[in-house]
Order: structure tokens, then C-alpha cells, then sequence
């Protein structure tokens, strides 16, 4: 089934119109009323988004069953300025840390992966809205408090006419779509002879594109086996017009001298990691109670049961240190004036190898439960399921040690 978005916030000649209105089948936008958090830290947003996890567990069956986040838990994310954290204090935004976007993304996945899906991509807005030039940037996010969600596969056609461009294009995996405010879309941009635009590279400049809400068109595709609560459903527009300035080149070169999040283009996509840790750290919660309460029955742990479980908690503290680490590394870099992160630190294979001891996790937390595992009742069979979920998204995939071993490699190279 295909619907037409109805946005309850675009921007036009006369300016934004103010958010409002509640979560609707019919399009993406749902925002909450009076939430602007200005100036907010980002020890206080990880202190609000903690307070919220109660929330996010009443509501993770519900958003299971809808396919998207439930409106009173969008909005608390919103009014927690969980959506911003990706703003640069040049904008008014907290500029938080990759370390901490990755705690935050971790600590709402130990209550449900699908949510902090959403809100790693959603807490992901500043990192495209920082690459606008200053009027592009005033006219669409007038407030910060804006999630944009957005796809580049597959890449969409961008012709270039008279002011911007003609767009049309179908994407996949939108991600937070029916939460997200402002919707990106990327394309290849052809001249209006239909040759391809080349950079300097000879690759074919690739654009990241804000498109007009409400001629977006949402697939209701999304039926998977996990991560349903992400609504990473298909998107399309067909000969839109986007104005040149509402544009970024989507792999643009690194730059020393720009906002410490945006000084390369893979930034983004780190927090995300956090998820896999956070599911294993709610399989370790889930077994450690379901022991709990067979021994306040008089039923004792044995030691192998003990063993299993020790493993299964010591290899999510390896996860996350393995995570942590990383990103700590990198914030390193892109915080300190003038200073780019070195290619070893850039390419890292943290996340696939801490999704394998997620699995890892799951493989023996499943052994401790027993028939209990396979119970919809205990919970636990949906962590398995949004681990796939997970593992499917290309951060996870194993491939991703091909560059570190590329980057091993010529750094051994260099040094004999």
C-alpha cells in the first residue's frame, strides 16, 4: 500500500508552520507541541532520556505492533532534546560527544531495539542540517527541535535546472519516517542533457536532498522480522523541485577545520553500535531475573548455569568496552582544533565484531532459559529477532573488516 504524506510542519515562502497534531497513519510528521529545549547539555539530555526508559518499555509492545514510535514516546525524546544532540554549539545545539550518543543509543535499546533504531537515526538530524549554508539552514530548521530521517539507496536522479533541481527517486529503509519532521532523499545529479555531474574523482556527485514533505510519498513496506518498531519503510518522490541551497554533497572530503561532527562523513553512523550492546545487556537482565525468581522458588542456579551467565555478562562488558573505546578515539580527534581522525581510527570493525558477541550473548542466555526463550511471554524471542534486525544494516556486516585490514596493512607498509 502507498500513502501520501500529510505533514504537520513545512516550510514555504511565508516561513515554518508551528508544529503540532498527534501521530497519523497518513505521514511522517508528528511532532509534539511546545518542545523546543534550547541550550540543553548533554549530561542533562542523557540524564532525561534515562528518566524515559520506563516509558519506552510500556510502549515497546505497541510500538512493535504499529511499526513506529508511539506519540507519547516521540514526544518525550523531543522535549528530552534527544533529537538535537547532533547540533553544533555554533547553532545553540550541545555538540555531544560521539561517546555519549553511543550510551544514550545503548541505554534506550536495553529497553527496546526498535526505539533506539529510531533514535539513533533521528539524533543523526545535525549531522546533515550542519552541512546547509547558513539562509538554507534558517529556512528549514528555524528550531533545532526538527528530526529529519533520510536514505541514499538507491540513489535517486537529481536533474539539474534553473535553481536547484527536478528529483525523483524511490529509497529504501527510511528509517523513522513516520516520526521525522523533514525527510532527506539522495541522488545522483545529471546535467540537463542527461550526462552524469563528475566531481573531481570521476565519481558522479551524489547529493543529499531535503524534499518537500508533502509530496513525499511513504510504501507501506515495512513487514520484517525485527527492529519493527523502526518504521523503515520505503519512500518516493516523482519531479519534485528542491532549491540548490537545500542540498549537501553527500561524500564530501574531510575538513580539519569544520564543526567537530561534521568533519567527516561517516560520523553518524557510530552510535548505532550501541544497539547491539544494549540488546545484549537486556538478554543479561532477562536471564539474571528469570534465576532470580527460580531461586526465591527454592531452585538454585547449578554451575554451569552460573558459568553461562557470567560469560554471557562479561562478553557485553567486552562489547561495550570494544565500542567504547573506538569512539572515545575518534572524539579525540574530531575535538581537538584542526585535527582529523587518522584512517586506523576512522575504519574500525568494532560494531560487527560486537554484534558477534551479541550473538554470543543471546546464544547463552538462550541455553539458561531453556524452553522459557521460545515463550513470546518471557521476551526474550524478540531480542533474537531485532538482532537480526540489526545485523542486517551495513555497519554490522563483516565486510567491514576488509578496510581494516586494508588500513593494517598499508600503516605496516609505511612503517618498514
Amino acid at each position: 500500500m502507498t500513502t501520501t504524506t500529510s505533514p504537520a510542519s513545512t516550510t514555504d515562502a511565508s516561513g515554518p508552520a508551528s508544529p503540532s497534531g498527534s501521530a497519523s497513519s497518513s505521514g511522517p510528521v508528528n511532532p509534539a507541541e511546545g518542545s523546543s529545549c534550547a541550550a540543553l547539555s548533554s549530561a542533562q539530555i542523557l540524564h532525561a532520556v534515562h528518566r524515559l526508559l520506563p516509558l519506552v518499555r510500556e510502549d515497546a509492545a505497541e510500538a512493535e505492533a504499529t511499526r513506529r514510535l508511539t506519540p507519547r514516546v516521540h514526544a518525550a525524546l523531543r522535549a528530552a532534546g534527544a533529537y538535537q544532540v547532533g547540533f553544533s554549539r555554533r547553532h545553540g545545539g550541545p555538540e555531544m560527544p560521539l561517546l555519549q550518543q553511543t550510551e544514550m543509543v545503548e541505554l534506550v535499546a536495553t529497553a527496546d531495539a526498535g526505539t533506539a533504531w529510531n533514535l539513533a537515526v533521528l539524533a543523526a538530524t545535525g549531522f546533515y542540517a550542519e552541512r546547509l549554508g547558513e539562509q538554507a539552514f534558517a529556512e528549514l530548521y528555524p528550531t533545532l527541535d526538527r528530526p529529519t530521517c533520510g536514505s541514499f539507496h538507491p540513489k535517486g536522479r537529481a536533474l539539474a535546472v534553473e535553481g536547484g533541481y527536478r528529483v525523483s527517486g524511490t529509497w529504501s529503509f527510511g528509517s523513522g519516517i513516520r516520526s521525522a519532521e523533514l525527510i532527506v532523499g539522495g541522488a545522483q545529479v545529471h546535467h540537463a542533457d542527461g550526462n552524469p555531474l563528475l566531481r573531481e574523482d570521476g565519481s558522479v556527485l551524489t547529493l543529499g536532498l531535503w524534499l518537500p514533505v508533502q509530496q513525499v510519498r511513504l510504501h507501506d513496506d515495512w513487514q520484517v522480522v525485527g527492529l519493527r518498531a523502526s518504521s523503515s519503510e520505503s519512500y518516493s518522490v516523482q519531479d519534485v523541485f528542491v532549491p540548490a541551497g537545500h542540498t549537501f554533497d553527500r561524500f564530501y572530503a574531510p575538513r580539519a577545520d569544520a564543526d567537530p561532527l561534521i568533519k567527516h562523513v561517516d560520523l553518524p553512523f557510530y552510535s548505532m553500535a550501541g544497539i547491539c550492546i544494549g540488546i545484549a545487556q537486556h538478554a543479561v537482565d532477562l536471564t539474571s531475573e528469570h534465576l532470580l525468581a527460580r531461586a526465591r522458588s527454592g531452585r538454585e542456579p547449578g554451575e554451569r548455569t552460573l558459568a553461562l551467565l557470567g560469560e554471557a555478562a562479561t562478553s557485553v562488558r567486552a562489547a561495550r568496552a570494544l565500542v567504547l573505546h573506538g569512539v572515545r578515539e575518534i572524539d579525540e580527534a574530531i575535538f581537538s582544533p584542526g585535527q582529523l581522525p587518522a584512517e586506523s581510527v576512522m575504519a574500525r570493525g568494532d560494531a560487527p565484531l560486537a554484534t558477534e558477541l551479541a550473538r554470543t550473548v543471546l546464544d547463552r542466555c538462550a541455553d539458561v532459559l531453556g524452553s522459557a526463550a521460545i515463550h513470546e511471554a518471557t521476551g526474550f524471542e524478540k531480542l533474537t529477532r531485532d538482532l537480526v534486525g540489526v545485523s542486517a544494516h551495513a555497519s554490522s556486516w563483516r565486510s567491514r573488516w576488509i578496510d581494516v585490514a586494508r588500513t593494517h596493512l598499508a600503516e605496516k607498509g609505511r612503517a618498514a
